[in-house]
């Protein structure tokens, strides 16, 4: 690892001076929060569920799997999305994964645990859908997690003890020299935070980022519900439509981009059979040279 760089990802000094200000202007994530929502017309993904798991009595393929996928997808192709900011530097992440909440009931009173799921950038959604269930079974297991063994130790020292920790932590992780095995688990160090409140029959909502961690996005996913669209031929229709809002780090790159990644986003999500196979190795090789690890 070379100096500068810490285990969760590497300094970029290629960047302009011009983006390479941006940390010392804008120096916390909630200052430099862009909100963007978009209504997606969902019909041919609905079609595509359906008929994918007409043929499989076993492994359902749901609509948050293709969400989930999508979004790896997505991350792959234009990894300026799995940057972060952390000690008024930009670092690229050095792996493409997905936190979430994971309630163990639907109700009022079940405990609820956080999850981090490592994808590759070559999942197809079939190891998707598998490295989901495998995360969603742990998070919804009775086996105390990551964070939830840090929040009681912590929880224990009294306020004044415990606000000199929280501070020496965040000097410790501003330098870029938090031990590994704190970020390793811990979901605040994602690429992505995402909330399903579709699963709860809600739309979605605009979350703020953390300052907490170096999470640089956050989606929320809402129900599929009917609404009126006008399609390719100017007519008036109703169609099934989701709505997704997201909520990003202005600092790790620039509105043109952000752009096309939403734009691809959205084709991947309604043409879900291109998730079936794996990226193409020209799209890999890109992926390797943005991260720097292209031999």
């Amino acid at each position: 690892m070379a100096y500068g760089d810490r285990c969760d990802g590497k300094q970029i000094r290629t960047l302009s001076n011009y983006r390479r200000i941006y940390p010392f202007i804008m120096k916390t994530r909630t200052e430099s929060l862009i909100y963007a929502d978009f209504e997606l017309e969902v019909d041919k993904t609905l079609e595509y569920m359906g008929t994918v798991n007409q043929r499989h009595d076993e492994k359902k393929v749901k609509f948050f799997h293709i969400f989930i996928a999508s979004l790896v997808r997505t991350i792959a192709m234009r990894p300026h999305l799995n940057r972060f900011v952390m000690g008024r530097r930009i670092f690229q992440r050095n792996k493409i994964q997905v936190s979430m909440i994971v309630k163990k009931k639907l109700d009022e009173e079940s405990d609820y645990s956080n999850i981090k799921v490592t994808f590759d950038p070559r999942d197809t959604l079939d190891a998707v859908i598998e490295k989901m269930a495998k995360a969603l079974e742990y998070g919804r297991g009775d086996e105390k997690k990551h964070e939830e063994k840090e929040i009681d130790f912590l929880i224990k020292f009294p306020d004044i003890i415990l606000r000199l920790i929280i501070w020496i932590w965040k000097g410790l992780d501003y330098y870029g020299i938090l031990p590994a095995s704190i970020i390793k688990d811990d979901p605040m160090y994602a690429s992505v935070y995402v909330t399903n409140l579709g699963s709860l029959g809600l739309n979605s909502v605009f979350h703020h980022l953390y300052e907490y961690g170096n999470t640089s996005n956050f989606l929320a996913l809402g129900n599929i519900h009917k609404a009126p669209v006008v399609d390719e031929n100017d007519e008036l229709k109703v169609k099934n439509v989701v709505r997704i809002s997201y909520t990003l780090d202005d600092r790790i790159s620039e509105g043109i981009y952000f752009v096309k990644a939403i734009k691809l986003f959205e084709n991947f999500m309604q043409n879900p059979k291109i998730l079936e196979t794996a990226p193409s190795e020209d799209d890999i090789k890109s992926y390797l040279r943005e991260m720097g690890e292209d031999k």
